[in-house]
């Protein structure tokens, strides 16, 4: 047999129809060497963000290259095939595309051992993005392929003297006919990371071709210089970026020649990108592009590659060698370091940084399962009130005023529901008026007796609760609770403190994660211990106001106590005391809450937040009386819910938000989750069986999870160090007050319009703070 010689190359749409466009980028971008985000992730953000939008404008750009229905990159590597095959007449050359037709199964057919087959990647430099992608593909087919002598590999040849000289050639031609001031070799972009975490060796490799072709270019005494293009996200890529930089030089420049050496066919990301958007740009700005075509299929170029391929079949990796430019790696090294090197990487946690978000961790966890044991009882603990205290004088002003617009009797679920919204909107409001105050005084006093103080009045609210029998003390529980909740201002800027602009997402995520997981195991508890009534066991002691939530709040309180100690024992201060710099206690005076904070986009961010979370508070608010109205749970059974909700949001935020946080950008991210939330609450809005419910709870879980905790770093990041506890305070009054209308609203509209309302206008009202959000601007590191 023959040896068969396989020109791959990554393909072109079916035509330029939306549909085989789309067809098209699903495929591509569905490959996770291409896109790295975890699947499920990705899974909605394509399906519901990309899909639907990107192909019709893509389209538009195909259009703009064809000809006659064809495409530059499969009609050049049909006539590139053909010439090759000239060249190496004893060996059956063919072509096959990743994402076009002939697929490479088709090409290879039935392959059996002993048929040697050489297999040639059209991508120069090595990436794990293109280079192993297309060996993903001939794995399908041949899985011992890694082991096999008779497939051979040329994995790259961007130092081969076939490839080097021909692009020399081919700036030298395209020069002498239209002379340029200035030379850039435009590879194709990369994120950062992908060099960073994969170790590819793309990078290198473009340094090595830039190095080797600006060498051959010295006699036209033109300056050469390297940048990238192509760039997909709002992460750090590869730079300097083509355009922004072609943009610039035009300050002192008029005429820049570009070549792309990451292509050897002219296709979208060559002929239209450069050769057609960035000419019009730089046109626009008075100047002029001067784009050098891909090597193509130029004879030259066919005659150089044979023999490439015939050293290469011949004498394997050193026939390759013998054929290549060797390279300078001091050089190589020092111009990627150069690239590299940004101040927009994130920073990692340094020990002291480390010690105390652990510490902050842990409070904040303890604090939540506290504050989250309550939830799953709404329901049981509006019943009993009323079936033990309902001559209670607050009890009966509440039913009272529920009652002037509403008919129906007090065990209605629908009453209930209204019942449970005051119990919960009386909590945020006063975590509303103390979270700015805890918040000042911290940046005054220090982090460490605001985090003591609030505490310990947590830890007393809950023995309160313990003993409240009555409803009277039930409130003043709450009462305290609230205030003394306030202090996940002074955690969070604690948190602030230690870490930095590069690094603040990250410790906002531990956050994030302490309140997932708190959501996890708080309501957990809760449904576990509301099927132990201590009265069953010491039914005396209901004269001391022992109550069917005894169990509950005991742990609440032993938690908190515990929290106490390690406050006390383990945390160090973080605030850095600054005696030359004035501190005051503006965020004490309550009548000034909602005056803007002097940094517009610290405002935008917290009004965007405040928006959020009012639809957000309402749906988790009313969700236990809808799955006990719809679905009949148990308190049990919605522990079981908010378990599933804080599992997804833990992984979420530790596995995701937390390492990609500060590449994709923390305002793009906050609007990712925001789109994600709502297709949450409108299934939620429909659901009659519990399988729904959860599809629901899954958007509405990874929404959320990316949301909040980018939306702390904005303001963080926005705000002067000197002013976090401060804004940060505003920050979650602002939220605690979303956490006051939410719930009422949504019992409200519960009450009079049903249970599926809330959810339907919920998803309607997020639209707001996503407009707000896009007005944010994204802050840059090095600010």
């Amino acid at each position: 047999m023959k040896t068969k010689v396989i020109i791959y190359q990554l393909g072109s749409p079916k035509s330029t129809a939306p549909k085989d466009v789309r067809s098209y980028l699903r495929e591509f971008l569905s490959d996770k060497r291409v896109i790295d985000t975890p699947r499920v992730i990705w899974f909605f953000i394509l399906n519901l963000f990309i899909l639907p939008f990107r192909p019709k404008k893509v389209s538009k750009l195909y259009k703009r290259i064809e000809f006659c229905g064809f495409f530059p990159l499969i009609e050049i590597t049909k006539s590139f095939t053909r010439k090759l095959q000239g060249r190496l007449a004893d060996k059956v050359v063919t072509h096959s595309f990743v994402l076009s037709e002939p697929r490479l199964k088709d090409v290879i057919g039935d392959y059996s051992k002993g048929q040697k087959i050489v297999f040639l990647p059209q991508f120069p430099q090595f990436s794990y993005s293109t280079t192993a992608s297309c060996l993903d593909q001939l794995e399908k087919i041949i899985p011992d392929y890694k082991v096999n002598k008779d497939i051979l590999i040329l994995e790259s040849y961007h130092r081969s003297k076939a490839f080097i000289d021909n692009s020399i050639d081919q700036i030298k031609k395209t020069y002498e006919k239209n002379p340029a001031d200035i030379m850039l070799l435009s590879f194709h972009g990369l994120p950062k990371r992908y060099i960073s975490q994969r170790n590819d060796p793309y990078l290198a490799h473009c340094i090595e071709t830039y190095l080797l072709i600006k060498k051959g270019l010295q006699e036209l005494k033109v300056p050469v210089e390297i940048c990238f293009q192509s760039r997909l996200g709002g992460e750090p890529w590869l730079s300097p970026y083509t355009d922004e930089y072609t943009k610039k030089l035009m300050e002192t420049h008029k005429t820049i020649l570009v070549y792309c050496p990451s292509f050897v066919v002219d296709c979208l990301e060559t002929t239209d990108e450069i050769g057609n958007e960035l000419a019009e740009e730089i046109e626009e700005l008075g100047g002029e592009l001067v784009f050098v075509p891909s090597l193509n299929s130029h004879s030259n170029w066919i005659d150089a590659y044979a023999n490439l391929v015939e050293s290469f079949i011949e004498n394997g990796q050193e026939g390759v060698e013998s054929l290549s430019y060797q390279i300078d790696e001091n050089e190589v090294n020092s111009i990627k370091d150069k690239i590299m090197n940004t101040e927009n990487e994130s920073k990692p946690l340094d020990v002291k940084a480390k010690k105390t978000i652990k510490i902050i961790f842990l409070t904040l966890f303890l604090d939540l399962v506290g504050f989250s044991i309550i939830f799953p009882m709404f329901p049981e603990m509006a019943k009993y009130y009323l079936s033990v205290d309902s001559d209670n004088y607050f009890l009966t002003q509440i039913f009272s005023m529920i009652s002037s617009f509403s008919s129906e009797s007090m065990n209605s679920m629908n009453t209930i529901v209204l019942f449970g919204g005051f119990l919960g909107a009386l909590y945020s409001l006063l975590q509303f008026f103390a979270a700015p105050i805890w918040g000042g005084l911290s940046d005054r006093f220090g982090r460490k007796p605001i985090l003591l103080i609030s505490v310990f009045g947590l830890f007393l609210s809950y023995i309160i609760w313990m003993f409240s029998g009555s409803f009277t003390y039930l409130l003043i529980a709450r009462f305290v609770g609230g205030i003394m909740g306030g202090n996940l201002s002074a955690a969070t800027a604690a948190v602030a403190d230690v870490t930095d602009k590069s690094n603040r997402s990250k410790g906002m995520a531990f956050v994030g994660i302490a309140f997932a997981l708190g959501f996890i195991f708080g309501p957990a508890f809760g449904g576990i211990l509301t099927m132990f009534n201590p009265l069953d066991y010491f039914s005396t002691l209901s004269i001391y106001g022992i109550n069917p939530f005894s169990f509950a709040a005991l742990l609440a309180a032993i938690l908190s106590f515990i929290n106490l100690v390690i406050i006390s024992f383990k945390f160090e201060e973080t605030l850095v005391s600054d005696k030359s710099e004035e501190k005051n206690l503006r965020s004490a005076n309550i009548f000034k809450l909602l005056k803007p904070l002097p940094y517009k986009n610290v405002n935008l961010t917290n009004y965007g937040y405040f928006l959020f979370i009012t639809a957000f508070s309402g749906m988790e608010f009313t969700l236990t009386f809808l799955a006990v109205e719809r679905l009949s749970y148990t308190s049990m059974d919605n522990a079981y819910m908010f378990i599933f909700i804080g599992f997804l949001i833990a992984m979420t935020q530790g596995g995701y938000v937390r390492r990609k946080a500060n590449i994709v950008g923390e305002k793009k991210m906050a609007i990712m989750g925001l789109f994600i939330t709502i297709p949450g609450l409108l299934i939620i809005s429909q659901a009659n069986s519990s399988f729904l419910l959860y599809v629901g709870l899954f958007f509405l879980s990874i929404g959320s999870a990316m949301s909040i905790p980018t939306l702390t770093s904005l303001v963080s990041l926005h705000t002067p160090d000197k002013d976090q506890g401060h804004s940060l305070g505003i920050f979650r009054s602002l939220g605690s007050l979303g956490r006051v209308l939410g719930p009422i609203i949504a019992s409200l509209i519960y009450w009079k319009y049903g249970s599926s309302v809330p959810y339907l206008l919920g998803s309607i009202f997020l639209v707001f703070p996503i407009l707000i959000l896009k007005k944010v601007e994204q802050k840059s590191y090095q600010d």
